[in-house]
Order: structure tokens, then C-alpha cells, then sequence
């Protein structure tokens, strides 16, 4: 088969990212023909020079292996106008956002059965609500990582959805080298959407420290690189990796005793998963998306969304009972490592070739 993927940018370290490329390199390692496609950067329009370069340019392309966190095995193939007639004609076309969704609307048949991969419900946090709502209705065939997420498209767009709840990279993310480390080691990702509940996660690790209990805090992010505002907003300073490449993620998880989730609400929840299957415990929010892995009490402990309070009492628990953390640990990693890449592809070229033996039928 052909199959086309669009998404909205690549530039960025995200679990919804490297989820999609790696459907993308395994589908072209079974033998199909994929090709994957960005929507084009904003152009500021005053700059006539540009905007005319980009027209005659077309396509700017970046040859395998040049993101070294997502390791791309295709090129990836850049907009440099939102041309439907730029992209080839195929068997199957993949949206994965709701920008690509809205764009796929203009394209023509030939362009391939139209799938809309859902990997969060976009209109409760992106600006354009409305314009992302929208594109939950059209005509699509939708997959969906959560299910969660097809309760959703259910309930509220009477959608029908498939489920293939992303696997973790096995060969990436898994325990290296850990040691017992004293203080106890708790792992947070940094995010400037409110929603992402940073401020939150905060306020937790704050809790412990005033209650005594000696926590040593692990940040990550792409959006920062230089940690200096997030100490003065902690008032302490603590560890930070600036956009970590993926073995160097996996030491940091490797190196955590605990992962640590604020977030109001998650689509799945990537770097909580690949945390889990690098041995650290899981102390969540119920994001919606983490109901899939985060089973509370069984392999992580679960707090409503929003309630500081109660995210930093199952911190303060967590680290301070050492069986339930080791416990947590170790069927958490096993409830991650039942998701399989090898099931999932194979279901998703299955879900792809029925769509196009049914138009051609």
C-alpha cells in the first residue's frame, strides 16, 4: 500500500511524535510505501521573498536519521505551502491533528481512504476550539490511542473509533543501570500549557520537602533552556535536561524512582509509560488517557485532576513506603509492556487494507 502521514510539525519532542513515526518506520519495514509529510510553517506574508521562494520550492525534504530523538528512517517531507496537489496520490491517507484533518477536506480522492489518527481531544485546550471540534465530525474512519478517547468520540461526536493504545519502544526505554539513590528521585516533565499541570507537580515536590521528606527533583522539557525562571518559581533549584535525546531520556527515567504526572488530562500519556517501563513508579493524575496503564492502587497511584492536595498526599505515600513503591514499580512496568508494537502494526496495516479492499469493492 501507499499511505501518506501529515502532521503539523516535527521539530517537537513528543510521545504523539514518536508514536507516529514509528507506525511510519515499521509500516515501511513491512514493505509499504510511506511517505511522511509536515504542514508548512507560518509565513509572514510582508516578506514577499520568502513567500515566493516557498512557492517555488514546494517541498523541503530532510533525509532519515536527522532527529535524533524520534529516529527517522524516511525522509520527512516539508510543506512549504498548504497545497493539497503537493501531496502524492496513495492508498491511504493518515491525519493526525486537526489542522491536517481540516486540510485533508480539501484533497482530492486520490489522495487515499481517509483515516484521522486521534492522539488527544484537541478542542478542550488548542486556541481555534471550535475549528478543532469540527474536524471530530467529518466523514473520517478514526483510530484512536486511548480509550478514553473513543468513549469520547462516542459520547460526544457519535463516532465510532479503533483503539491501539501506543506501545512503548521497548529497544529505547527500559531499566539502565538503576541504583538505590538517596535522596529518592522524583522525574517531572516542564510544559508551559496550563493543562500540562507543571505548577501542580510542583507543589507537590514542595509538600514533601516541607513535610521532611528528602526528594531530589528531575526535570525535563523542549520549551526552556535555560532552568533559571522555573528555580525561582520552585524557590529551590533542582536537575534539568533540556530536550534529551532518547537514550538520554531513558537514563534520566532509568535513574528516577519515581514519575511523576500533574497533567488535567492526556490523550495517553507517553513519557509516564516509557517512565513505568524504565522501573520507575507511577504517581498520576486521572488524565483520562492514563486509565489504559495507571490502574490505581495496582500499578500507579491516581489523584483527581486539579487537586494539588491530593497528588501530594500519594506523592508523600509513595516515598515514604518503600513495598508499595517497589510494588507499584514492578507491575507498572509489566502493565506498559503488555502494549506490543509488532500487534499493533500488524492491526493497524489490517485496519488500513480492509478500507481499501471495501472502496474497491
Amino acid at each position: 500500500m501507499k499511505i501518506t502521514f501529515l502532521v503539523n510539525q516535527f521539530i517537537r519532542i513528543s510521545g504523539g511524535n514518536r508514536g507516529l513515526f514509528e507506525y511510519a518506520n515499521r509500516l515501511s519495514v513491512l514493505g509499504h510505501e510511506v511517505r511522511w509529510f509536515v504542514m508548512p510553517p507560518r509565513i509572514k506574508w510582508y516578506r514577499m521573498d520568502k513567500k515566493w521562494a516557498a512557492w517555488s520550492k514546494g517541498v523541503e525534504v530532510f533525509p532519515p536519521s536527522t532527529v535524533d530523538w524520534m529516529e527517522n528512517r524516511i525522509p520527512i517531507e516539508i510543506l512549504q505551502m498548504a497545497r493539497p496537489g503537493l501531496l502524492p496520490e496513495a492508498d491511504v491517507f493518515v491525519a493526525t491533528a486537526w489542522q491536517t484533518a481540516q486540510f485533508a477536506a480539501r484533497l482530492a480522492p486520490g489522495a487515499g481512504q481517509k483515516f484521522y489518527f486521534v492522539q488527544h481531544h484537541e478542542s478542550i485546550w488548542v486556541r481555534d476550539r471550535s475549528q478543532a471540534d469540527s474536524t471530530y465530525r467529518l466523514p473520517y474512519r478514526i483510530i484512536v490511542i486511548s480509550t478514553w478517547l473513543k468513549d469520547l468520540m462516542k459520547t460526544q461526536y457519535n463516532q465510532d473509533a479503533q483503539v491501539l493504545v501506543t506501545p512503548v519502544n521497548r529497544d529505547v526505554f527500559y531499566p539502565e543501570g538503576r541504583a538505590r539513590l538517596t535522596p529518592l528521585r522524583v522525574c517531572m516533565l516542564h510544559h508551559d500549557y496550563d493543562w500540562k499541570g507543571y505548577r501542580d507537580g510542583i507543589r507537590a515536590v514542595q509538600t514533601a520537602r516541607e513535610a521532611g521528606t528528602e526528594v531530589e527533583l528531575v526535570v525535563f522539557g523542549e520549551k526552556l533552556e535555560d532552568p533559571a525562571p522555573l528555580f525561582r518559581d520552585a524557590g529551590f533549584e533542582f536537575e534539568y535536561h533540556y530536550r534529551p535525546t532518547k537514550d538520554h531520556l531513558r537514563r534520566v527515567y532509568s535513574s528516577s524512582d519515581v514519575y511523576l504526572c500533574p497533567s488535567w488530562y492526556e490523550g495517553l500519556g507517553m513519557p509516564a509509560m516509557e517512565a513505568m517501563a524504565c522501573g520507575a513508579a507511577l504517581v498520576t493524575t486521572d488524565t483520562g488517557g492514563c486509565r489504559d496503564y495507571a490502574l490505581h492502587e495496582e500499578t500507579a497511584l491516581v489523584s483527581p485532576p486539579r487537586d494539588p492536595k491530593a497528588l501530594s498526599l500519594n506523592l508523600l505515600r509513595i516515598l515514604r513506603d518503600e513495598p508499595l513503591r517497589l510494588r507499584l514499580a514492578e507491575r507498572g512496568t509489566a502493565k506498559v509492556l503488555e502494549f506490543d508494537w509488532d500487534a499493533n502494526c500488524r492491526q493497524l496495516a489490517e485496519i488500513f487494507q480492509e478500507a481499501v479492499r471495501d472502496e474497491r469493492s
